[in-house]
Formats: structure tokens, C-alpha cells, sequence
């Protein structure tokens, strides 16, 4: 798509080389840098199962950043729950103060499970 002479990128996945050496890095939420999200802190997307078991440094991670993708979860979570970056870049309910990175489109009733969610980036979630 173009406007105004200035190519937009419609695509909901980018390409992110890797910043740091990564293992099982699909469906975890990694930053700009290419490294696994910390908790609490905003995410560029999730990692798409398409990379490799580990990933080196530089190697490039399919990032989706937007729509509707499959993310894995930190903790249980219920349904329409505000996500944000939990530990080892997993989805968790977002706190005071977190950054919004998603809502939960089912439930997890278990860390490790995987679930469909909305990736949204709302912002910091207020008190």
C-alpha cells in the first residue's frame, strides 16, 4: 500500500535479528532488540514458531506484531485478561504499572499452556 508516495507496510510480521542467543524462542515475547522480553516492560511481538529450536545471535526471528497470534503463558489467565510480559518473555496478567501487550482471547490454566490472544500494546496499565 502507498501514501502519498511512501510505502506502508501492512504485514502483522516483521523480520528482528536476534540479540542474544535464544532457546525455544516461539511463542515467547521478544523486544526490538531481538532479545526476550522482561517482565513487565513493552514488546515489539511474540516469535513465530517458524525459527529454529536455538537461535545464535543475528539469526532472524519472524516477529508478529499485531492481530491475532498464539503467545505462551506464564501463569493461568482468564479470558479478556489484560497481558503483559511476564518472566522469560511469557504472558501474564498485566499489574499496575505493567505494559499492556496483549488480551487474552482464552483462558490458560497452566504456565507453559499456549493461548490465542489480541495483541493490542495499550500502553502501562494505570491503578
Amino acid at each position: 500500500m502507498s501514501y502519498y508516495g511512501t510505502t506502508i507496510n501492512e504485514s502483522p510480521v516483521i523480520v528482528v535479528k536476534a540479540g542474544e542467543v535464544i532457546g525455544s524462542p516461539a511463542f515467547l515475547a521478544v523486544t526490538a532488540d531481538g532479545k526476550v522480553a522482561t517482565a513487565g516492560k513493552n514488546a515489539i511481538g511474540i516469535v513465530l514458531p517458524s525459527c529454529d529450536d536455538k537461535v545464535e545471535v543475528g539469526a532472524d526471528l519472524d516477529v508478529q506484531i499485531k492481530d491475532i497470534g498464539t503467545w505462551t503463558a506464564g501463569a493461568a489467565v482468564a479470558y479478556g485478561d489484560e497481558l503483559a510480559v511476564g518472566d522469560g518473555g511469557k504472558a501474564v496478567k498485566a499489574t499496575e504499572g505493567a505494559f499492556i501487550v496483549a488480551i487474552a482471547l482464552e483462558e490458560a490454566t497452566k504456565e507453559g499452556q499456549r493461548i490465542t490472544v489480541q495483541i493490542v500494546k495499550a500502553g502501562y496499565k494505570p491503578a
